[in-house]
């Protein structure tokens, strides 16, 4: 077992949105294990809080979330990053920062302290991210993809998705998690998430698509949908707009690969979930319609996600053969080099 540091040299860990918990989980875990003091902060978007808590990280809240508009956003993320530096100084300088944070970057950098980084959504607004960290960690299927000028300069290449740093390690229990929610052997599971309504990328055209698409799937008497909202201002909206015996809005949090792994099909309106299927071998229908990822593409072109990019297309996909699972797309030894990056950090 390593010997235990001394507390005062620790790593700073921030969680941002809800994806951030479970990709960053095997870094926390990882220096906690080589004798690191790790702290956690999290924003209150989404399910980030109530997700931090069931995997046992205890992370302290700082800052709101929920922004819509670009103003709101601006003003909520500058105020979260004062206060992100106010808490810091509090606990005394961390080693280390380690997230994909835009304000928890930004906090670091203004207090002048190194940061590692991860992104993997090459149109997202990720300025801070690159001006803080000495290095930004991509999977390496961006890696002769379009990246901005900023991120290309500080940018390193893993192996596998962001996913797969997690679920390389998962065995989700299909028939367990399908007993739970009172899915027979001979029902077709599909799993929808929602569109990220309040992301700077968000789009109206995401959601007509994503309820165009439930609306024609509840109407097959073999399919089950389980909806997993962002939060439950989302949940209540998916309960007035689709409804059916054989629809469940779910409004709890729950850990989502468990879910992936028990469904037949994944219908997202873009991010993380549609990457965890691919990843578990699950189909995905996407109805993204920001600036395509480049990821998303790669996994179109390996027959692992099908784009639902009109009304029409909603139609046909429901209509015709529903897909079937794939072969998982893993292992990838993505962690490796992350970690040796950020040891080199903290020596």
């Amino acid at each position: 077992m390593p010997a235990a540091r001394d507390p005062e040299n620790w790593v700073w860990i921030d969680f941002e949105n809800t994806p951030h918990v479970l990709f960053l989980e095997p870094i926390w875990r990882a220096l906690c294990a080589a004798g690191w003091s790790v702290r956690g902060t999290a924003k209150p978007q989404a399910q980030t809080l109530d997700l931090a808590q069931a995997r046992g990280l205890a992370v302290t809240k700082v800052g709101g979330g929920g922004y819509r508009t670009r103003a709101e956003k601006i003003a909520g993320g500058l105020a979260r990053a004062w206060a992100l530096g106010r808490w810091v100084r509090a606990e005394g300088r961390p080693q280390l920062l380690v997230s994909s944070s835009r304000t928890a970057s930004l906090a670091a950098w203004t207090l002048g302290i190194p940061a590692v980084g991860l992104v993997d959504y090459e149109h997202a607004e990720n300025r801070a991210v690159a001006l803080a960290c000495r290095s930004v960690w991509f999977p390496d299927v961006l890696q002769h993809a379009w990246l901005p000028r900023y991120a290309r300069r500080v940018a390193r290449f893993y192996p596998g998705l962001k996913e797969n740093l997690y679920l390389d390690a998962w065995s989700p229990d299909r028939d367990a998690e399908r007993a739970k929610l009172g899915v027979g052997a001979t029902d077709y599971l599909v799993l929808a998430r929602p569109p990220a309504d309040t992301a700077h990328y968000a789009t109206p055209k995401s959601d007509t698509l994503f309820y165009a698409t439930l609306a024609a799937l509840k109407e097959r008497p073999e399919v089950w949908v389980v909806v997993m909202p962002r939060n439950s201002e989302q949940g209540e909206v998916v309960k007035g707009r689709v409804n059916g015996p054989r629809i469940q809005v779910l409004d709890r949090t729950v850990t989502g690969p468990a879910l992936v792994g028990a469904a037949d099909l994944v219908l997202g309106g873009g991010g993380t979930m549609n990457r965890e299927a691919a990843v578990l071998g699950v189909p995905v229908w996407s109805t993204f319609a920001g600036p395509t990822p480049h990821i998303d593409a790669v996994l179109s072109n390996e027959g692992r996600l099908q784009w639902i990019r009109t009304v029409e297309d909603a139609a046909r996909a429901a209509a015709g053969p529903l897909p079937v699972r794939h072969v998982p797309r893993k292992p990838f030894p993505g962690l490796a080099p992350i970690m040796a990056d950020v040891e080199r950090s903290l020596e």
